[in-house]
């Protein structure tokens, strides 16, 4: 998520320690750590419900789209003309 080395994590302790001090530190850290697990999951749940939606929005998308085929009659009639002689008056 972040790039942070040791020296920038122990920086940022030291100042949490003069800042706070000893004896809320451990309890700030606790809240701090739950409050990043619940952006985290509120993150992964934004994700994936997107990530569902994307999978609806396609699907219809594919369910929808008509495919390219020639009318039936058309296809039929042509076969029907070579397979049934007509007579002089074109009927069958």
């Amino acid at each position: 998520m972040f790039d942070i080395g040791f020296w920038e994590l122990s920086l940022i302790v030291i100042v949490a320690l003069v800042v706070v001090g000893p004896e809320r530190l451990p309890k700030l850290i606790r809240v701090t750590g739950l409050w990043l697990g619940r952006a985290n999951a509120s993150i992964q749940s934004i994700r994936s419900e997107i990530s569902r939606e994307l999978r609806a929005e396609e699907l219809k998308q594919a369910l929808n789209k008509t495919v390219d085929l020639p009318d039936l009659e058309q296809t039929i009639s042509p076969s029907e003309n070579s397979i049934i002689p007509k007579d002089k008056d074109g009927n069958g």
